[in-house]
């Protein structure tokens, strides 16, 4: 008895797109947010 089966291709091809969206997504707004903060509290990016 198998508790899961192994995704098909078209399923995990699926899976690692949403997956990268929502990273890049996430990692996006952090981004905007510090150079807004830093903008706005005139002190720069700090790269």
């Amino acid at each position: 008895m198998a508790l899961s089966d192994r995704p098909e291709s078209e399923e995990f091809k699926t899976l690692i797109k949403v997956t990268l969206a929502g990273l890049l997504l996430v990692g996006g707004i952090g981004v905007a947010l510090h150079i807004l903060l830093a903008l706005l509290q005139g002190v720069g990016i700090g790269w």
